[in-house]
């Protein structure tokens, strides 16, 4: 038996194993992460090398080790071997991607964070007397505690013209699927369509425009949005939280749906789009893609602007917002008795339990982290929320 099990090893589980291990003291052997990949981040990983991210939107003091200072110090003695890499921009200092994902293996490394995973799927949990059992796919764990840190990385969203065309055996991909690799869509391409109109639908079209040699078209439904972060910075702390934890849960949906600015880009983004316009590298439709169809190894995309021809798409239109967990977390709920708001997301206290063994974190926390849940500072808040429950080790 284990202390603690934590379901979920992105970002938000890594880090919570970290803290659970190096400030609140926990023994190794009693620290379980479960995850169907083998690598801790892999899904963060493969996401961010597939849009082609070069920068965070999130300041250097979001990461995943412990010291609030870490990325800086870790990135000072690379800047005098590589520049690029210890590479910051404004505003507030944000990370180049590679320096993030080096200090992110270093801290992994450093802290042996990979000995602490087990490699499987959750499948159901079951109450006992003094425990709670895990059926996984890798067998059956005993714990005394559970985390569940899903993310929505394995429900990418897929509008229903787009399933229908991949069924008929067209060239279409999501970006975020398991399966796809940027790299696999042949250089020699003609025509390729990048489909969405938030950050990750404009960094693949300008990964692509400067690989391909042919044409990259981004097809949004709306001119592209300016904002330096995806939620305001408020939500971070008590300035607006306080306000959130007055209302009732229904409303907190409404609220948290409210204040995630969706299909948005930080400054220098729009202006290296605007830069690839004006050099003829890529093109921009505004447009609502009606229907699709195969035209022998091509796609017709019927848009209210028009008829556009490919030999691949790109779809970038992010997360399913349905509650992570499926049918996993609908058991969880039923098992333990548990509450859920009217949107089906846990109802949790400020301690993040759900149950007295049972803490949420990540997008399942939206209903009491807010806003900022599913990013990097939603983990770390998680953290201190957890603190408050468990102490830091003395």
């Amino acid at each position: 038996m284990v202390a603690w099990l934590i379901i979920g090893g992105g970002i938000q589980g890594t880090y919570l194993s970290h803290l659970l291990v190096q400030q609140c003291g926990i023994e190794r052997e009693n620290v379980c992460v479960l995850d169907p990949y083998e690598t801790p981040l892999a899904t963060w990983n493969r996401n961010t090398r597939n849009c082609g991210m070069h920068f965070l939107r999130s300041p250097a003091t979001h990461h995943i080790d412990i010291p609030v200072l870490s990325l800086y110090r870790f990135a000072k003695p690379l800047a005098l071997a590589s520049r690029q890499m210890a590479h910051f921009i404004p505003p507030y200092n944000r990370p180049s991607l590679a320096l993030f994902q080096k200090h992110c293996a270093h801290v992994i490394r450093n802290s042996r964070l990979s000995d602490l995973r087990i490699t499987g799927r959750a499948l159901a949990l079951h109450k006992n007397r003094q425990s709670i059992t895990a059926e996984t796919s890798a067998g059956r764990i005993d714990t005394r505690n559970v985390i569940l840190a899903l993310g929505l990385g394995e429900q990418p969203c897929w509008p229903s013209w787009a399933r229908r065309l991949k069924q008929a055996g067209a060239r279409i991909d999501h970006v975020f699927d398991q399966e796809f690799r940027s790299s696999d869509i042949p250089d020699a391409f003609k025509s390729v369509v990048v489909v969405g109109g938030g950050l990750s639908a404009v960094q693949t079209a300008l990964m692509l425009s400067k690989r391909l040699d042919g044409t990259v078209r981004l097809v949004s439904r709306h001119d592209l949005r300016e904002s330096q972060y995806d939620f305001d910075p408020c939500w971070i702390g008590p300035k607006c939280l306080r306000e959130f934890y007055r209302q009732d849960f229904g409303t907190r949906r409404e609220t948290v749906d409210r204040s995630r600015v969706i299909g948005s880009l930080p400054a220098e983004v729009i202006q290296e789009f605007r830069s690839a316009l004006a050099a003829m590298r890529l093109r921009f439709q505004k447009a609502r893609i009606r229907s699709a169809q195969r035209e022998g190894h091509r796609i017709r995309l019927d848009t209210d602007g028009g008829t556009v021809r490919a030999d691949a798409v790109v779809l970038a239109t992010g997360f399913h917002s349905k509650r992570p967990g499926g049918n996993f977390i609908d058991q969880v709920g039923k098992e333990f008795g548990l509450k859920c708001g009217p949107c089906g997301y846990p109802i949790i206290g400020e301690d993040l339990r759900w149950s007295a063994n049972i803490f949420v974190t990540g997008p399942l926390a939206e209903l009491q982290l807010g806003p900022c849940a599913r990013n990097i500072i939603g983990a770390r808040n998680a953290g201190r929320h957890l603190l408050k429950v468990l102490g830091p080790r003395h």
